[in-house]
């Protein structure tokens, strides 16, 4: 719904125009246009081509420039604008692009930000590369738009650029509009051989002062399609285009102006629905307040019944049931309970002795039980070398914790002949 609001501005062939509403209309200068818009623009001096450098990615756009100047394409500083690009190995990148002058873009952009209103960028090859990511073609298709003297040509898939060039007459008679399109299938043809592929179909792009399409040679083994036009108004006449058609395929995202005029830009084109959306949200706000105190009043009455027929039925438990003393009955089932989980004496000095080593002597064994735990201290003597009362030390501590005793204390004491040591266990009662 936001696209029939939408105003484009085109520079196209030296000619200047605005469209919105259906409605064409040449113009002398941009500034004539007032409100937002989106400009598209043949930038003159720019050329676009789809290539494979030896570069990565991030360095694609510059290896591009040095090629150009290599090419003596460009005797200046060279922008990149960047339609597509993609990694195609370690160090190898497609890219399709639009190289212009440096100092063009900028003035560009010094006339966007100068500007009253919003303005988003695009160069005329991004509605040919629209048409194409619409079209989602699985095999290699031709978009081509043909304008005065001009013909502008892609050619990909859904994945992928392969070709992008400029073709030019002499001029606008018949005999040189023909040679035009002959030139346009020689490319096609340079293209499907330079990347093993097969065109399988051409679309075609309609503008004014068209002349009649040349009818597509069958030798060419791909079929010719003519774009979705629509009706406009230019001059007081009617006129079928396709090519405005295709403009409204592009995606704000495609625009190159700088990243605070694109913010501006949709920020005031969608402020109404914007204020829209924050007014309905307050509404949907206020009546969630409301509810939610309803809901809120509703538990507090719910939580007041509730306590009161809690008391109620408190009262009729008290009247009701008999108070029987159980204090000491549960004690008397504590201390069975105990005495029952509890371990023995020789329970206790039998587990010290399995995990007692060969040397090993016990020399003082002190127990005690508390309500929960029994608790040892063992003192005694190793008559054997060091690394072996050690290491049966150690063995005689994992025995013990394996039966389940914590060490609490535990110290190991060594003479030349002999060593001492003292640990101190416990056991829960369960």
């Amino acid at each position: 719904m936001f696209e029939n609001l939408k105003q484009y501005a085109i520079e196209l062939d030296g000619e200047t125009f605005s469209f919105s509403e259906r409605r064409l209309e040449q113009i002398h200068d941009l500034d004539e246009i007032k409100g937002d818009m989106w400009l598209v623009s043949d930038m003159k001096g720019s050329i676009s081509g789809a290539m494979t450098v030896e570069a990565p990615a991030k360095y694609a756009e510059i290896t591009v420039i040095r090629r150009l100047q290599e090419t003596g394409e460009f005797d200046e500083p060279v922008s990149i604008i960047t339609h597509w690009k993609k990694k195609k190995g370690k160090n190898t990148t497609d890219i399709f692009f639009t190289a212009l002058p440096t100092r063009i873009r900028y003035q560009y952009f010094d006339w966007i930000r100068e500007h009253e209103d919003s303005v988003a960028l695009f160069p005329l090859f991004s509605v040919l590369y629209s048409v194409l990511k619409k079209l989602r073609p699985q095999e290699p298709v031709a978009v081509i738009f043909q304008h005065n003297r001009f013909a502008d040509l892609i050619i990909g898939t859904k994945k992928r650029v392969y070709y992008a060039n400029r073709c030019v007459a002499f001029d606008e008679s018949e005999d040189q509009v023909f040679a035009l399109w002959d030139t346009v299938r020689k490319d096609i043809k340079a293209a499907e051989t330079e990347n093993r592929i097969k065109v399988t179909r051409a679309f075609n792009l309609s503008w004014l002062k068209n002349k009649v399409v040349p009818e597509w040679p069958e030798e060419m083994k791909s079929e010719f399609y003519s774009i979705e036009d629509e009706i406009i108004s230019y001059g007081g006449e009617e006129h079928r285009l396709s090519f405005l058609k295709a403009a409204g395929m592009m995606s704000g995202t495609d625009g190159i102006a700088p990243g605070r005029e694109k913010i501006f830009y949709y920020a005031q084109r969608f402020a109404p629905y914007l204020n829209g959306i924050f007014f309905l949200g307050a509404i949907l706000l206020l009546a969630g307040f409301f509810w939610y105190n309803y809901k809120v009043d509703a538990l507090k009455r719910d939580l007041t019944i509730m306590d009161k027929r809690k008391s109620e039925i408190r009262m009729e438990i008290s009247h009701e049931i008999p108070q029987v003393p159980y204090k000491e009955i549960l004690a008397f089932v504590q201390d069975l309970a105990y005495c029952h989980n509890a371990p023995s004496f020789k329970e206790v000095i039998n587990d010290i002795s399995d995990a007692l080593s060969a040397g090993m002597k016990v020399n003082i064994l002190k127990m005690d039980y508390s309500t929960a735990e029994v608790m040892a201290e063992i003192f005694g003597k190793a008559e054997i070398s060091f690394d072996t009362a050690y290491m049966g030390y150690q063995t005689f501590e994992k025995i013990l914790k394996a039966k389940g005793y914590v060490v609490d204390e535990s110290k190991f004491n060594t003479e030349i002949s002999s060593s001492e040591f003292l640990i101190k266990i416990r056991k829960k009662i369960r």
